[in-house]
């Protein structure tokens, strides 16, 4: 067929045609993202908004939850802060009227005497006048009244408050504890209105010489005040920005604490401005709802002109007060909009770079329509010249073909894998439809079009490189091949197997590919390999692939003559984070502390999650000489020390951790198990040593390990067949009369005789086994004080038992002396417990409470070893004790050195200001017990008085003082 004229204009159309189109659709395109940008601009700015209201809440609701938490804790603490005056006030008139007493007995008659300490305390006035000191005998007769004088010498037993309670027998009642000391609430006359009465509470202590009841008492209402004068004060001092701050108001409307307006503070609700009151009974409103949000207007300091602010609404507790913290919109608007303009900025220059690359776009696209209109024109003739030769045979072929294309595109469709055919212009010519699904794309699309239009440039590198050797080289090619679409982002992995495509000739004219997706597969291998060698919360080496490397650089050290360095990390006191700040934040440490060791070592050492909170640092080869490789790895182990001693962070709270550390070099002669060992001995070495420090092995160790674990397993058996034995070492007075004894616990083991307590105690402890081995020594103690209470002269003596820190700190310890006492029927009061001062400091609240309830019970404490642990008189003071002993190291050195002399003495002072009786350990010689005498200790034990000594010659020797005297 011949070309018409008008057909030969056809490839100006086109180019005028692809001009027209590529313009028209940038444009659209271009026009369709400038109006979505916009709405994505404007969505932003109203989520910007909205984040900062819903940020603004939050940190008002944080602040309210803050000040309530501080309000909430100080209102628990009104009433033990009262106890601990009243303690204060009337232990120190008891103790006044004790001195009077002791001063002028003998020098007065009884009446005097008692008049005098009347006198010396009913002018005495303390909490701003309130407090005064009453006396009261037990009978109910009132000896002292300051504010009533006129019931002194009455006797009113039953007089009762308001509720009905007794008054006076309530007094009598804590008087007559056990301790002679306790509290009393009852309700009394208000001081502003004698007319009414108000809750007041009492503390009592009961003066044996003239069987009075000494006391003071306050109103508690009087310390609700105090506390919340002090809490306004710490509220006051809080702010929230720079216009934000917490006021209280009352549930009457009258203004507690208002920062930036505080002459509201001194007025009453009427005197308020209209602003004023309306926002007032707003908030009134929303505090009876149980609270809220709220937005009013306000007087702003800075202009005086009325202000829109924002605030958070609650009652807080049996005060009766409203919370309201609050803040000026104006504040909040100004960070937002600094948010928003930083935001403008940011998006001004996109629409910029957005413009330069629509621009771009649209330049590209036109030179390019233009180059390829002059290159088809070209091919459009050519197709011309050929078409009508061609399109004969083409249609004879065309039943043919289109049948057996239909066949083969049945087939290659039903299969499973991806099918493809490319030219020798590496385009595809043929896909299946799994290919279609695969790309997502109709396979218009797809043909024509090489790899790099669906795949990113690495994918599409990696497979033109197999293209070519299958096209240009003629090579069968089977392979993996990663390809990342475009566009999603998607990775998929395939097994791919590519031939050559020949034609008759031989000539290679395209291949075809046949691809499987492994993808599902390969990531199920990766997962299953990670974790085979990795531990799943830090990413660290895990112990198999340790144990791995550990081995592979052993023949390597071995092969090279060379040593490294194996490091076993433990972090000191992981259980206490674990327990008091959960398990996430353990793991949040863990992760951090893995990071921090990864960034002291170098790129080919390994560092490992052990377990737990163990990690092992294998450093490679350091160097051929011993003690250089030494120094390195000291030098890594001091840099992982420093780095794992910085705060570590948690969501705004800070926490302080410290490892140790156990250091043992490789050099290819022990096994990895046991050099493993040999760093964890190292370890727990430093953990014994006061941890937060390093220990490199010593093959001592191991003995010491062996050594131990002998002694623990032999101890355990001991236990188990009563091999324990207790002795008794005496105790003496002043005048050298027996007054008790120390029992001191002895091994009688079989092999190697009597064993002292210095060599098994600390097993014990460290194995547990200081519980079972605690309990067979009081019940021991207890069996031998019922033995003495058979005999005249053993009966009064008192028995001294050590309690170690794991047993007195035993849930059921209590429970367990008490049945022992029980059991034995002892008189509780001859059973002193000797308490180390490093076991009550540990814990001193739970020490007081378990001691004075023992103390109730009768059981008497000794403070054991004084003066070479901690020492604080602020402790002391507080703890029911009823004995000091001076530790031996200040009574080696009496009389001749003047610094344990001179300590000696103020220990002496000390507990007889404290009235306690004091016993001093280890005197040996006549001199020392001479210096002790001079300045008025009490008691005495040492060899200078007698050596620990079985029951039986303890008891000999007992006879034989009795008999001496």
């Amino acid at each position: 067929m011949q070309l018409s004229k008008k057909s030969r204009t056809l490839p100006r159309l086109h180019l005028i045609g692809t001009l027209l189109i590529v313009t028209l659709l940038t444009l659209i395109l271009s026009g369709f993202f400038t109006w979505q940008k916009i709405v994505e601009h404007n969505a932003s700015i109203h989520r910007l908004e909205a984040s900062s209201l819903l940020q603004l809440q939050e940190r008002l609701r944080r602040e309210m939850q803050a000040v309530k938490s501080s309000i909430a804790f100080t209102q628990s603490q009104t009433e033990n802060l009262l106890r601990q005056r009243l303690v204060e006030q009337v232990d120190m008139a008891w103790n006044m009227a004790d001195a009077l007493y002791r001063q002028q007995q003998g020098k007065q008659s009884e009446a005097e005497l008692q008049q005098l300490i009347v006198e010396a305390l009913r002018p005495i006035r303390f909490f701003n006048g309130r407090g005064y000191y009453f006396i009261d005998e037990m009978t109910g007769r009132f000896v002292l009244l300051p504010t009533a004088p006129h019931f002194e010498g009455q006797l009113l037993p039953d007089n009762q408050d308001d509720t009905g309670r007794f008054i006076m027998q309530g007094l009598i009642d804590a008087a007559r504890q056990p301790v002679g000391e306790g509290f009393s609430a009852y309700r009394w006359y208000r001081p502003d209105n004698p007319d009414a009465m108000a809750d007041k509470l009492a503390y009592v202590r009961h003066f044996e010489p003239y069987d009075w009841l000494i006391g003071a008492g306050d109103y508690t209402y009087e310390w609700d005040l105090l506390q919340q004068q002090m809490m306004i004060k710490q509220i006051r001092n809080r702010r929230i920005g720079e216009t934000g701050y917490t006021a209280i108001i009352n549930t009457s409307g009258q203004v507690l604490l208002s920062i930036d307006s505080a002459h509201l503070e001194q007025q009453t609700s009427v005197q308020h401005s209209d602003l004023e009151q309306q926002a007032i009974s707003q908030m009134l409103e929303i505090a009876g709802q149980g609270g809220g949000f709220m937005r009013y207007l306000w007087s702003d300091p800075n202009t005086g002109n009325p202000a829109w602010k924002v605030a958070l609404v609650e009652p807080a507790g049996h005060w009766g007060w409203i919370l309201i913290s609050t803040i000026f919109e104006d504040e909040v608007k100004g960070m937002l909009q600094n948010e928003v303009q930083a935001f403008e900025s940011l998006a001004t220059h996109s629409w910029k770079t957005y413009l330069i690359a629509i621009t771009f776009s649209l330049i590209v696209a036109l030179l390019g329509s233009l180059f390829f209109s002059r290159w088809s024109s070209g091919l459009f003739k050519a197709y011309h010249a050929e078409l009508d030769a061609q399109r004969k045979a083409l249609k004879d072929k065309a039943t043919e073909l289109s049948r057996s294309e239909n066949n083969l595109s049945t087939i290659l469709n039903s299969v499973e894998a991806y099918i493809f055919i490319k030219d020798t212009g590496y385009r595809y010519s043929y896909v299946n439809r799994n290919m279609e699904k695969l790309l997502g794309l109709p396979i218009e699309q797809i043909l024509g079009q090489q790899d790099a239009t669906f795949f990113d440039t690495e994918s599409a590198a990696q497979t033109a490189e197999d293209d070519i050797r299958v096209i240009q080289h003629a090579q069968r090619v089977a392979t993996e091949e990663v390809r990342t679409l475009r566009g999603n982002g998607n990775n998929h992995v395939f097994m791919t197997v590519k031939l050559p495509l020949r034609s008759d000739a031989g000539k290679v004219y395209g291949l075809c590919g046949i691809s499987t997706d492994i993808t599902e597969r390969k990531a199920m291998e990766d997962k299953i390999r990670h974790l085979a060698f990795y531990d799943a919360l830090t990413g660290l080496a895990n112990r198999r692939l340790l144990i791995d490397r550990l081995e592979l650089q052993q023949r390597r050290n071995e092969r090279n003559r060379d040593y490294g360095a194996l490091l076993f990390i433990d972090l000191d006191n992981f259980k206490t984070l674990n327990d008091t700040l959960g398990h996430d934040t353990g793991d949040q440490l863990l992760q951090q502390v893995a990071h921090r060791v990864s960034f002291c070592v170098r790129e080919e050492d390994t560092v490992a999650r052990f377990g737990g909170d163990e990690f092992v640092v294998m450093l490679g080869s350091l160097s051929t000489d011993e003690s250089e490789a030494g120094a390195i790895a000291r030098k890594v182990a001091d840099k992982i020390l420093d780095t794992l001693r910085q705060e570590y962070r948690f969501e705004g709270q800070y926490h302080y951790s410290t490892p140790s550390i156990g250091i043992t070099l490789i050099n290819g002669s022990v096994a990895a198990d046991d050099l493993l060992k040999q760093a964890d001995l190292a370890m727990y070495k430093a953990k014994e040593a006061g941890r937060n420090r390093l220990y490199f092995y010593d093959p001592a160790m191991q003995e010491a390990i062996s050594s131990r674990a002998q002694m623990e397993s032999e101890l355990r058996v001991a236990i188990e067949q009563e091999q324990l034995v207790l002795y008794y070492q005496p105790q003496v007075n002043a005048v050298g009369e027996l007054t008790g004894a120390e029992a001191l616990v002895r091994w009688e083991h079989p092999q190697r005789g009597l064993v002292g307590p210095v060599e098994f105690i600390s097993v014990a402890e460290a194995s547990g086994l200081i519980l079972p081995l605690g309990h067979w020594v009081l019940e021991a103690a207890c069996r031998q004080l019922s033995d003495w209470a058979e005999r005249e002269q053993t009966r009064d003596l008192t028995l001294s038992v050590n309690i170690s820190t794991h047993q007195f700190k035993q849930a059921d310890f209590v429970d367990q002396l008490l049945a022992l006492v029980a059991q034995y029927a002892i008189n509780p009061q001859r059973l002193k417990l000797e308490l180390t001062e490093s076991l009550l400091i540990d814990d001193i609240d739970f020490a007081i409470e378990r001691m004075r309830f023992l103390k109730q019970q009768g059981i008497g404490f000794a403070l054991d070893d004084f003066g070479t642990g901690y020492s604080s008189l602020a402790y002391i003071k507080q703890l029911p004790l009823d004995q000091l002993k001076i530790d031996r190291c200040f009574i080696d050195g009496l009389p001749s050195d003047a610094n344990d002399a001179a300590i000696t003495r103020i220990i002496i002072s000390l507990a007889s200001e404290l009235k306690l009786w004091v016993v001093a350990e280890g005197v040996e010689t006549q001199a020392q017990r001479d210096f002790l005498l001079d300045v008025n200790c009490t008691g005495f034990q040492g060899y200078w008085f007698g050596r620990p000594v079985s029951a039986e010659d303890f008891l000999l020797n007992a006879l034989e003082q009795q008999e001496g005297i």
